[in-house]
């Protein structure tokens, strides 16, 4: 029979997401050699190499691919035991990733939401672009996602939750401001402000405008969309982002609107990995997200 502990899977996860053994020890309270030694022990008891090791850090291998959609489980599973018979319903810690304008418009709404409903508080949330996200997904370093795009990735699942609106933005005293109904001919010969390769609005950019510009250039690329929305305001060029990032400066007339005859829509969509297992918390939280996007469905106009 294998001796294998849950500390000695936890260890293992832990470097599986960190790959630096430095940081990986400082995560788990212990030194470097102590998780050197843990990791050995394990891979002792496996007979099989689960890390390929490189100069400074060590990076799973085929074998540990295998071992960590396991390994997530039953510590996952050895969580719930530790909390079988608390009162508090829903137990553990819920890893959750969104991209940046669903986490930084949509997310604290959703949050408040959810802990107002059942209690539970133990969420730790990050907050990059819809790619990364995708990324520590699949390196189960997260539990469940809400981005701004449909990236196909080989083992996760992506449910529709429902869809933003892309919000074309000017200078408030940019030409095209005092035009209405615009056409895709009238934004060629433009530059444009744009979020990095990887986020939702730049993909919807690519696909949805690249294709109708006769001639266009990018002035600045941008992480934030807060940075993009200072840099149009500051004349730097046109940008596209969702009516969540722009609400708040089209509010208080920092940027315009332009006024397109096409509706630019910006599908917004839950992601996991499609054999993750699926705590009680993770169901809940599921299941609050949709209910969430169909409430927010029936409020648009």
């Amino acid at each position: 029979m294998l001796n294998i502990t849950f500390k000695q899977l936890n260890v293992f996860t832990t470097v599986a997401r960190n790959t630096n053994l430095t940081q990986a020890a400082e995560k788990l309270f212990l030194s470097k050699p102590a998780v050197s030694i843990s990791i050995k022990e394990l891979e002792k008891n496996l007979n099989r190499t689960l890390f390929d090791r490189l100069p400074n850090s060590l990076r799973l291998n085929a074998n540990g691919e295998k071992l960590l959609l396991l390994a997530d489980e039953l510590l996952a599973r050895a969580q719930l035991l530790e909390n079988l018979f608390d009162d508090e319903v829903l137990s553990g810690e819920l890893r959750i990733g969104c991209s940046k304008s669903i986490g930084n418009h949509l997310l604290p709404e959703l949050l408040a939401g959810f802990r107002q409903q059942t209690g539970h508080k133990d969420q730790q949330v990050k907050i990059l672009n819809s790619e990364d996200v995708c990324k520590k997904l699949a390196n189960f370093e997260l539990d469940i996602a809400l981005i701004e795009a449909d990236i196909p990735r080989k083992g996760q699942v992506h449910l529709p939750w429902w869809q933003d609106r892309m919000c074309l933005i000017a200078p408030t005293d940019h030409p095209l401001c005092q035009q209405t109904n615009l056409a895709y001919a009238d934004l060629s010969n433009q530059e444009w402000v744009l979020r990095e390769i990887g986020s939702g609005s730049r993909d919807i950019f690519t696909q949805s405008l690249i294709p109708h510009l006769s001639q266009w250039d990018m002035a600045l690329e941008l992480n934030d969309g807060e940075a993009i929305i200072n840099a149009v305001s500051t004349g730097l060029g046109l940008a596209c982002v969702s009516e969540l990032t722009a609400r708040s400066a089209l509010d208080d007339n920092r940027i315009k609107a332009l006024s397109l005859e096409e509706v630019i829509t910006l599908p917004l969509f839950i992601t996991y990995q499609e054999h993750k297992y699926k705590t009680p918390l993770f169901d809940a939280f599921l299941k609050y997200c949709q209910q969430y996007g169909e409430q927010k469905i029936q409020a648009i106009p």
